[in-house]
């Protein structure tokens, strides 16, 4: 076992942006591309990788001091602090069912595939932690490995069909041509946010208020492009952490205003560009992929899934994330019974909201409805998973912050769905 999981560290550790270009190379000589068409599409599939991860790494540098400042001045107390991501996924990819849980999930997408059951062929197996983050909770709490990868088999199975079914309106609002988005964290509110959506479309006065990107820039000009309502978004949250400490520095505060503005800006711009590197390396796969199928399989469609990362770039998801973060924060407070400090993923708020833009096609006011209510439940969630994170981290011999009684995660909380077979394997089985 230790032999295994030293081989799934090597290829783990060496990051996505080398990981999935070695599988889209691969799946690309077997469907019969050239092989320098493949090589040359890989490279660009990384390269456009690492400058989304780039961009999106100068998001959370600047967004997170924000949150910092937010939190700190407003004096929240609260007392299971989201770390990250980052951590949660740590976490997922060290314990011991690892290769169990991969294997199961790449067999269960590769069935799914054989017959029919899915038109989603998952290539973001870095994004498998979802399912074992979970699996890892399972197995914590209850000691049944094989509860815990069944876990993993139903979750996935759900998130393939659910990316399959969301796929054409992915392509019409998000220009996702042949792409799908098997990424737990994001597809998973489409199960809320669908409904939620016809519920809204049945609701005197409100059925009729569309706040279009067309629209805005239509009525605002210049201050309606993303770049500018970059520029604006941040500059007010910059605004309302420097203004809502005790000792403002007036000089300092406009400076600091002025530069998250520009930072949050830049990536607004910046991200559409990076996607469409990615989709200049994925339409040599795709196209070899679809005529794969068309003489081996005729009239079987095939999407590629991918990280929900490449969904980001649509202007009104990354604004819906930012005015999430004050409107998260508010939440945090006012909620009964949340013990929850949003913190670390304040940053990365983009992927949950993602499907709160699908499905109104980019109407920035039901997406704000919508991704309230999105984290509400998410608050709810991250508090609920807070003690079985911290257990974890104890397990991997992670320090909890000082001043925190817990550790917990808003990336884990996106994941809803995926902790009720938690909950019903710890009813069950303890």
């Amino acid at each position: 076992m230790d032999f295994i999981m030293s081989i799934f560290n090597f290829i783990i550790d060496m990051g996505a942006a080398v990981m999935m270009p070695i599988i889209l190379i691969i799946i690309g000589l077997i469907m019969g591309a050239k092989f320098g068409d493949v090589v040359r599409a890989g490279v660009t599939f990384g390269i456009g990788f690492i400058g989304l991860n780039l961009v999106i790494g100068l998001m959370s540098s600047t967004i997170t001091p924000v949150a910092n400042d937010l939190v700190k001045n407003l004096g929240f107390k609260l007392t299971a602090i989201d770390t990250g991501w980052a951590t949660a996924s740590a976490l997922a990819w060290s314990t011991e069912i690892v290769p169990l849980v991969f294997m199961a999930i790449l067999l269960t997408n590769v069935v799914m595939l054989l017959f029919g059951l899915t038109k989603t062929m998952d290539i973001d197996i870095w994004n498998y932690w979802h399912a074992l983050f979970i699996a890892s909770c399972i197995v914590l709490v209850t000691g049944n490995v094989f509860v815990a990868v069944l876990s993993s088999i139903i979750n996935m199975a759900i998130c393939f069909k659910l990316a399959d079914w969301t796929q054409k309106d992915c392509e019409e609002v998000l220009g996702l041509e042949g792409i799908s988005l098997p990424h737990m964290q994001a597809v998973n509110w489409a199960i809320i946010t669908y409904p939620l959506n016809w519920l809204l479309d049945r609701i005197p006065g409100v059925k009729d208020i569309e706040w279009t990107t067309d629209g805005i820039v239509e009525k605002l000009g210049l201050l309606g492009e993303p770049m500018m309502l970059g520029l604006i978004i941040g500059g007010l949250l910059s605004a309302a952490a420097q203004f809502s400490a005790p000792d403002v520095n007036v000089i300092t505060t406009i400076q600091q205003i002025f530069i998250v503005g520009m930072n949050v800006a830049a990536v607004l711009l910046l991200i559409p560009r990076m996607i469409s590197l990615l989709m200049e390396g994925l339409m040599v796969i795709s196209e070899a992929t679809q005529e794969f199928l068309k003489k081996r399989f005729p009239g079987k469609e095939i999407y590629i899934g991918l990280d929900a990362a490449v969904a980001t770039g649509h202007p009104f998801v990354i604004a819906t994330g930012l005015l999430m973060i004050p409107i998260t924060l508010l939440l945090a407070f006012i909620l009964p019974g949340n013990t929850t400090l949003p913190l670390a993923d304040l940053s990365i708020l983009t992927f949950a909201v993602i499907f709160s833009v699908v499905p109104c096609k980019g109407n920035l006011f039901r997406a704000l409805i919508m991704a309230t209510i999105t984290m509400i439940i998410v608050l709810y969630v991250a508090s609920y998973a807070a003690p079985y994170m911290t257990g974890l981290a104890s397990n991997a011999n992670l320090t909890v912050p000082e001043g925190a009684a817990q550790l917990t995660c808003l990336g884990a909380a996106f994941q809803w769905y995926s902790w009720i077979p938690f909950a019903l394997a710890k009813f069950f089985l303890t």
